[in-house]
């Protein structure tokens, strides 16, 4: 959990007294105690609070007194279908509201997730969207709404002028597994986004000119998710206002032909993370990322991935080829590792020098076979300087895994936190004596640093797409800080 901010202090009477006006006046006195203030808010307050509730909660607070019973029908709407009790019929109930809700506010959020592919689709969803309810309507997430090929609801798109989040999702899993979506090319030049911020495309079958065209309607772009699409193979991003932007295609079910080739990020001057999934297996992928200065976060590095360009620096299935050239804005990567290598490291760590967080994925019982290049003993600055939190995740505990770790203890000087997420039922004291006692803690060269066994915290690389949204956070891969209360993967 993330670490609630300090409480606010009590204003000195003199700070009270200038924003007052005044020094000469009586000084107003404290609420009685269980006074309430919140009551005295005006109502287009108190309404936007309403708003950010979750569906049910929101509802409820008609019934907290008489001061509060007309809010909600006029309050922005936030209708969530995971905040509708599995008893309820979530279609009935969103069209009751609909039909009351006088809509004297511009609506907030429509969100249809899991009820739209567990137990039958939303009848009703086209003419909902054509409430006038929703009018000025800025949130629309549409989840996994279809079980069988369907074009995108007609409707959908009436909404583009108000919009600042669509995410639209094929499919009848989390996974994907099943049909897509189908995207109305022929709508695509007569749509445009000019209040969209947010986009996400999953399980969407649209072709790549088509794609191309629909970022070119959204001209306020910030984060841009494209995960598990078919019927394109190249991607070309070229954002003024792009800061965040995860792409995906790593399911075992595609073809090599209908699998991602080449990604090509242009000109993004804002682009501060970007995270790709792709299957190790096929020909590869290339990335070139040509106009990105402000690029802090990056991943999931791969041996899939064959070459990757970051402007003058080439790194060719995860590994650097010339290690004269450096990145110095990178401040987070996630990296495969299989098998985990000490020179594989330092070759990353001379690359990106400026690292303060590294998740590197361990896989393979086997010892590299490359060639070793480095001295171990060499300095690094991203070890003497920067580097304060590592994560391995399948840590095993067995003596190559425990080697990787102990190369990081020894030599990181302002390490804070190293955590060895394995894949173990439980981590029980006798375990956790003997890996301390291996891993040689008390000679840790950071004194600071802790050494955390998790359980189950990762497994892989996967990525939350809400967390690849929030743009409040240099780190989306960070499983720490999650609080999601349901999870759509990347």
């Amino acid at each position: 959990m993330a670490t609630p901010c300090p409480p606010m202090k009590p204003r000195v009477a003199a700070e009270a007294a200038a924003a007052g006006g005044g020094g000469g006046g009586s000084q107003e006195q404290p609420p009685e105690s269980g006074a309430d203030l919140i009551s005295s808010l005006p109502d287009a307050t108190l309404a936007t609070i309403i708003s950010l509730l979750p569906t049910g909660d929101g509802a409820r607070t008609q019934a907290l007194a008489t001061r509060w019973r007309h809010l909600w029908r006029a309050a922005p709407l936030n209708l969530c279908d995971d905040d509708i009790p599995w008893r309820a019929s979530s279609g009935d109930v969103f069209s009751r509201v609909l039909s009351a809700h006088r809509g004297g506010s511009p609506v907030r959020r429509l969100s249809l997730g899991w009820r739209s592919w567990c137990g039958g689709r939303y009848p009703d969803l086209d003419a909902w969207l054509r409430s006038p309810a929703l009018d000025g309507l800025r949130e629309l997430e549409l989840w996994h709404g279809f079980a069988h090929p369907a074009p995108m609801p007609p409707a959908a798109f009436w909404l583009a002028p108000s919009l600042r989040v669509l995410a639209l999702s094929g499919g009848v899993s989390n996974i994907c597994v099943g049909e897509f979506v189908q995207f109305p090319a022929e709508d695509v030049d007569r749509l445009h986004f000019p209040r969209l911020e947010q986009l996400t495309l999953k399980c969407v079958d649209i072709a790549e000119a088509v794609l191309h065209t629909l970022l070119s309607k959204c001209p306020v772009l910030e984060s841009l998710v494209l995960s598990q699409n078919e019927g394109f193979h190249r991607l070309r991003i070229s954002s003024p206002t792009l800061r965040s932007f995860g792409v995906s295609d790593d399911r075992e079910e595609l073809w090599d032909l209908e699998r991602l080739k080449q990604v090509v990020i242009e000109d993004a001057p804002l682009l501060e993370r970007f995270f790709i999934r792709h299957s190790e297996e096929g020909d590869g992928l290339s990335v070139r990322i040509a106009g990105a200065p402000k690029l802090e976060f990056l991943g999931s590095l791969t041996s899939g991935i064959t070459t990757l360009e970051l402007g003058s620096t080439v790194l060719k299935e995860t590994l650097p080829v010339n290690s004269t050239t450096v990145v110095w804005t990178v401040k987070v990567l996630v990296v495969h590792m299989s098998p985990p290598s000490i020179d594989d490291a330092i070759s990353l760590m001379k690359c990106f020098p400026c690292l303060q967080k590294l998740y590197a994925l361990i896989f393979l019982d086997k010892e590299s076979k490359r060639a070793r290049v480095h001295d171990p003993s060499d300095y690094l600055e991203c070890l003497d300087l920067h580097l304060k939190k590592l994560v391995l995740i399948n840590y095993r505990g067995i003596k190559r895994d425990m080697e990787f770790a102990k190369f990081f203890l020894l030599k990181a000087r302002v390490l804070k936190m190293m955590e060895l997420a394995t894949r173990r039922q439980s981590c029980d004291s006798k375990y956790l004596t003997t890996q301390g006692t291996k891993l040689q803690l008390k000679s840790r060269a950071s004194k600071d640093a802790q050494v955390l066994f998790s359980c189950h915290s990762y497994s892989n690389d996967s990525m939350h797409i809400k967390h690849m949204h929030d743009l409040s956070t240099v780190d989306p891969f960070d499983q720490s800080l999650c609080s999601c209360k349901s999870i759509q993967f990347l």
